[in-house]
């Protein structure tokens, strides 16, 4: 019976572990958005690009994008996977035949802040590529 008992205990303290390990990078499934601001316009508007970054499942992402007056590249399908504490997605040329993405992978760094916000780091941000932004949850 101790024997049990004590393998219940190292399997319970094992799995609690792993889940709190995890639970670091899981972002639920659902489109977060980040939106940048650039350059003044002559028109006094200025130019803008949102990423939306749709997370289908744990292997599966899709990044749309829209913009005023700026240039994006790197939208479509994108592969998941894990980066340490990090959820990395990287573009996928198998699927996305009739675009092009120069930035190497992974092009999106996603994370969770202390109080459990979605972060993200990208290259593609063409205004500001450092540090994490906060993103909106569009749902």
């Amino acid at each position: 019976m101790k024997v049990n008992f004590w393998h219940s205990i190292c399997i319970g303290v094992t799995l609690s572990v792993i889940s709190f390990a995890s639970s670091a990078i899981d972002i639920p499934v659902g489109i977060y958005s980040f939106t940048q601001q650039g350059e003044e316009l002559i028109d006094g508007q200025r130019a803008s690009i949102t990423w939306n970054i749709a997370i289908k499942d744990n292997k599966n992402a899709f990044l749309t994008m829209s913009s005023w007056h700026a240039p994006f590249t790197c939208d479509g399908k994108y592969t998941v996977f894990n980066e340490g504490a990090e959820l990395a997605l990287s573009w996928s040329s198998d699927d996305n035949k009739d675009t092009e993405c120069d930035t190497p992978s992974p092009q999106i760094l996603l994370k969770k802040s202390s109080t459990g916000n979605v972060l993200v780091h990208s290259e593609l941000f063409i205004w500001d590529p450092s540090g994490w932004k906060q993103t909106r949850v569009i749902r």
